[in-house]
């Protein structure tokens, strides 16, 4: 989600006798504390101004020309103008000074204007990290709790807060909240397995349900000349996404489904499953499709093209993958030649891991710092971005312009109907800094003149009663436990990664006890039992 391309706008620097909600002249010290901002109690005055400047209830929240605030925020925009910004300011009479970088070069300018002192009013973006909120909020203050302002002025934001989980994710060790929430709706899986169903018509086979009746499927790609193309040697019967294989996740249709790391769901309890005998099995399956001949040879070693243009030429049986139109290169609105391969073994406890509940957390995406004064009129500010029809405009256009309201629902136009000028005004990349918050409701859909095909929703119909719960994937981490979790966390997934490959590739025997117990023992040699102890995690299962 990162996007990097130029860096457009610098620093400005604000009189401060003209705004009252300039921080140009406020430089402070990284560590100076400055708590004061939410210190003193509101005072509503006879026009329903809070502190006499925001108005309390509706809009314009301020008086034209009375405040000003600052965003710094890694992004990117082909015009360095975005449309619903402007449109914020017309709603809200605030204007904002938008200080953007690519991120390639935001994290430097970020550390530099932290330690100076000179930072923004609102740091936003994918640049934030836990460790820079446990760090600058928790210890330093310069970020500072946002709950209080949140629960007097943000009742959008509070309702996102509500939803299940949400604060509980964006709460931080010290119980504050320092971020505003970023909260987008999700698929409940990411990453599945797409069979070919023209192969399946063309080898005379039905769907298959278990493990076995895949294999067998497997078997008659590559015997058959299931592309019909004349070459019974080029069909590869199964492959992966290269950069979210997801092989792991195929454990659930032995009993365990597993993450990147080895994380797996027993009865409702996060345990893991690296080690299980589950996976193993797994293995041993998996590894003997490879003997076989039926497991894409590159499987470890392609790149991403590679993968796509092998799909491109009609070369897959079943990859794993997003979606498929990720590996095909069918671009047309109607169902493909693929269809969402099911959880396979459900008669015998066959489960897929559940990734979202629908929606995704992305709990440090932009923080208000001490420099900022009347911290109030910025939390108004985003949740004014999130009521409905304002988080339309920054998802997938202005109402009135590219999404218009029929009845209770909203219908979205195709772009490239607009005019030329207003395509590019209006594109994705121009209507909002993408790194920001933003939210719509999860499920929020959109009517459309010519909808594509929902290959989506027929995997999460399908998989949906043989999924676990989710397991949080970004949990907060203590401050003196975050350097020795981030070195944990970098290894132990790349061991499980590289030495499932030996496994797979039969470089290492999953057969053979001792080299089985070899791998298992790694994994405590790199810190697992630390790692699991700093996750909550009690569990390794048998």
């Amino acid at each position: 989600m990162k996007r990097r391309i130029i860096a457009l706008s610098l620093a400005v620097v604000m009189g401060a006798a003209t705004l009252a909600g300039c921080s140009g002249d406020n430089k402070k010290s990284a560590n100076n504390g400055g708590s004061a901002n939410t210190s003193a109690p509101a005072v509503v005055d006879e026009q329903g101004k809070v502190n006499g400047l925001m108005y309390k209830e509706g809009l314009p929240l301020v008086d034209e020309g009375a405040y000003k605030f600052s965003i710094f925020v890694d992004d990117s925009s082909p015009t360095g103008e975005f449309y619903m910004l402007n449109e914020f300011q017309k709603q809200t009479n605030v204007e904002v000074d938008l200080r953007i970088f690519p991120n390639a070069t935001a994290k430097e300018r970020l550390n530099l204007d932290l330690n100076s002192g000179d930072y923004a009013d609102v740091v936003g973006g994918w640049t934030l990290t836990d460790s820079m909120i446990l760090t600058y909020g928790v210890q330093q203050k310069v970020f500072i709790p946002l709950e209080d302002l949140f629960e007097e002025y943000a009742p959008n934001i509070s309702a996102i807060l509500d939803l299940p989980g949400v604060r509980e994710q964006m709460t931080a060790p010290d119980g504050h909240i320092y971020t505003i929430p970023y909260v987008t709706g999700d698929t409940s899986v990411n990453y599945s397995p797409y069979i070919n169903s023209k192969w399946l018509q063309n080898v005379g086979m039905s769907m298959p349900t278990t493990t076995e009746e895949f294999e067998a499927v497997l078997k008659a790609f590559k015997d058959k000349d299931a592309n019909g193309n004349g070459d019974p040697n080029d069909e590869i019967p199964f492959s992966t996404d290269p950069n979210n294989k997801h092989i792991e996740a195929m454990a659930g249709w032995f009993g365990m489904p597993m993450d990147k790391f080895g994380l797996a769901i027993v009865d409702g309890e996060v345990v893991y499953g690296g080690a299980s005998d589950a996976y193993r099995n797994f293995l041993k399956w998996f590894s003997g499709l490879n003997k076989q001949g039926l497991i894409d040879v590159e499987l470890f070693t392609q790149d991403k093209s590679t993968w796509e243009g092998k799909g491109n030429k009609d070369l897959y049986g079943v990859s794993i993958a997003y979606g498929s139109k990720e590996f095909t290169g069918y671009a047309g609105k109607d169902k493909g030649d693929y269809d969402v391969l099911p959880v396979l073994n459900t008669d015998k406890g066959g489960i897929w891991l559940r990734d979202t509940n629908g929606f995704s957390v992305f709990k440090t995406q932009a923080v208000i710092t001490d420099n900022a004064k009347n911290p109030e009129v910025i939390v108004r500010w985003f949740d004014n971005v999130f009521e409905l029809e304002n988080g339309i405009g920054v998802n997938r256009g202005p109402v009135g312009k590219m999404t218009f309201k029929e009845g209770d629902q909203y219908r979205s136009i195709d772009i490239e109907t607009l005019p030329k000028e207003e395509q590019e005004a209006l594109s994705w990349s121009n209507l909002w800094p993408q790194a920001l918050p933003k939210y719509l409701p999860a499920g929020f859909e959109f009517l459309e003149d010519n909808p594509a095909y929902k290959e989506k929703d027929m995997m999460e119909e399908t998989y949906e009663p043989y999924l676990t719960k989710a397991i949080i994937t970004n949990p907060w981490i203590g401050l003196d436990d975050v350097d020795r979790y981030a070195d944990i966390s970098t290894a132990l997934q790349d061991y499980f990664t590289q030495q499932q490959a030996l496994f797979v590739t039969g470089e290492k025997d999953v057969n053979n006890d001792a080299q089985w117990e070899e791998y298992v023992k790694g994994l405590s040699s790199l810190g697992l039992e630390d790692w699991m102890k700093i996750r909550g995690i009690e569990t390794i299962a048998k």
